[in-house]
């Protein structure tokens, strides 16, 4: 056995989930290790999409999502997916085949390391035959334990030596970190003193789902979460939905006018709570996190809490005196069931030569398609509709990759999560620009049978761009028309173009079955002037 097998075998024995990547001659023999074992592979058409396949897989599934590079350019290749799950604190593991020691002048030779390092990931490497399976558990607890994203330099001279094939460690999920006992009875005597608390639940949080709606109905606290938390409540009537740029204008009037505000895992950052603009001059702000560098690090709170969400929201439960009726009022029940979603709102649709309006066409294929989705939204000015008017089934239904805001990784995230969770119809929204960026990655989705809904939103441009520099010349962000239908069906879609609503007839024939090839759905969008959160979202650049 040689090195680069063992390195297969051990994380296959440890459990990653899923691999992603393109094979080259450095990193062959290592991906067919981790086949081998029983890993399932998906070779994607240029690494950056295969990194961000993985890393949706990792969020979407729980489990580690592996990515297989070659040396040098593979990983270069790959850098954008790669700090977009180093930021997002996505348990992912990079295999990247590195240059041996005495290949200083190869045309693949860079500092490997210094790269994983200045994009936020963890720089690892398999050292020796030796240390090699240390090496191997090493970075995948850390991985799993810091919720980091490694990157595990191979490199070649190691790779092909022989290694001892010994057995492979156990790593054992290590207990959920209480907090201390004097920060829970803080936080229950301010639930306790509260009229109309909200909770704000995040990325951290979407394992609590259970007992913060528990600690929520004894609070009297209506539930929200971060955008990338979306769906965590989506069944309960207290929802709120998602707090932030994407919030109903009703979610905005609630949670601004919360006296008592606690994070759950939640950065409460400027995309969270605008700016600070939803959180009330006299609210009080609770922070609960297992990262202590997180706590206060986006604004000043009145109570941190060091733990993880889940177990600080059984013990808070367990503090309480008896339940309180809070901000659940009779009142604003009626509220949340007349107005607690965007296609509530009425406006004055758009559409006309020029397309459809975004919100028509969104609040329809809300209607038509399965409920049993998971979206994936690209970023653009678009991205608010697919986001706030399509429903997702939980929190494994929504997948954002917005850590380092690029667009044309929608596309590669919709992929990493229909292989998560193949039960259920994959919904890519993308923009024009997006779309086209990743287009190669349609013939992945083709490939490997998906179930598969792509939603082109084409208003011929950078929308956002165009939108936010009002009356400067849009040459370099605006383009003609394109058949993004007909790149669609040359890769195997089925593939319609929406011009109005009748034109959606089509989605709904395709869902009636047989659905024997994806769908691609390219909408031409009527201008919208900018969407509602693009001067918000501008605010932090």
């Amino acid at each position: 056995m040689t090195v680069a097998e063992l390195v297969g075998r051990a994380l296959a024995e440890l459990g990653v989930g899923h691999a992603f990547g393109v094979v080259g001659s450095g990193n062959f023999h290592v991906t067919n290790a981790l086949r081998d074992g029983g890993v399932p592979y998906v070779a994607a058409r240029h690494e950056g999409g295969a990194a961000t396949m993985a890393d949706a897989y990792a969020r979407t599934s729980g489990r580690v999502g592996v990515l297989s590079v070659h040396q040098g350019c593979g990983l270069t290749n790959a850098l954008t997916g790669i700090t977009e799950a180093a930021k997002s604190r996505t348990p992912m593991l990079v295999l990247a085949a590195d240059t041996g020691a005495a290949a200083v002048r190869s045309n693949f030779r860079i500092d490997q390391d210094a790269l994983a390092r200045s994009v936020g990931a963890v720089p690892e490497r398999v050292h020796s035959p030796g240390s090699a399976l240390a090496d191997v558990v090493r970075a995948y607890r850390t991985v799993v334990e810091q919720r980091r994203t490694v990157v595990l330099n191979l490199p070649l001279d190691v790779q092909e030596q022989p290694a001892d094939a010994g057995p492979v460690p156990a790593v054992r999920p290590l207990a959920p970190v209480r907090p201390g006992a004097e920060a829970v009875e803080a936080l229950a005597r301010l639930i306790a003193a509260a009229e109309r608390p909200v909770f704000v639940a995040g990325r951290g949080a979407r394992g609590a789902g259970d007992p913060l709606r528990e600690l929520a109905a004894a609070s009297g606290a209506l539930l929200a979460t971060s955008a990338v938390a979306a769906g965590l409540f989506a069944d309960d009537p207290w929802s709120l939905g998602i707090s932030g740029g994407f919030a109903t204008p009703l979610a905005a009037e609630l949670i601004s006018g919360a006296d008592l505000v606690v994070g759950w895992g939640c950065a409460l950052n400027m995309w969270t709570m605008r700016h600070g603009a939803l959180i009330g001059p006299d609210a009080t702000v609770v922070q609960v996190d297992l990262d202590a560098d997180a706590i206060g690090a986006n604004r000043p709170v009145h109570l941190g809490v060091l733990g993880d969400a889940a177990a600080t929201a059984v013990d808070v439960l367990a503090a309480l005196d008896g339940p309180r009726t809070g901000y659940r009022t009779p009142r604003v029940e009626a509220a949340i069931a007349e107005r607690g979603r965007w296609r509530s709102e009425p406006y004055k649709d758009l559409g006309g030569p020029d397309g459809i309006d975004p919100r028509t066409l969104s609040t329809a294929l809300d209607d038509l398609l399965p409920a049993e989705r998971t979206v994936a939204v690209d970023s653009g000015n678009f991205m608010g509709y697919p986001s706030a008017y399509l429903r997702v089934p939980d929190e494994h239904g929504y997948c954002l990759t917005q850590g380092f805001q690029s667009i044309g990784l929608g596309l590669a995230t919709a992929i990493g999560a229909a292989c998560a969770r193949p039960d259920r119809l994959a919904v890519a929204a993308l923009g024009d620009g997006g779309a086209l960026m990743a287009a190669a990655e349609l013939e992945t989705v083709v490939r490997l049978g998906l179930p598969m809904v792509v939603v082109v939103y084409d208003d011929r441009g950078y929308g956002a761009e165009v939108h936010h520099f009002t009356g400067e010349d849009h040459t370099t962000v605006a383009f003609p028309d394109t058949d993004i239908a007909a790149i669609g069906r040359g890769y195997g879609f089925e593939a319609i173009t929406v011009n109005g609503q009748a034109d959606l007839d089509a989605v709904a024939r395709w869902v009636a079955g047989p659905r024997d090839a994806p769908l691609l759905v390219h909408a031409r969008i009527a201008s919208d002037g900018g969407s509602w959160w693009l001067a918000e979202a501008f605010r932090g650049h």
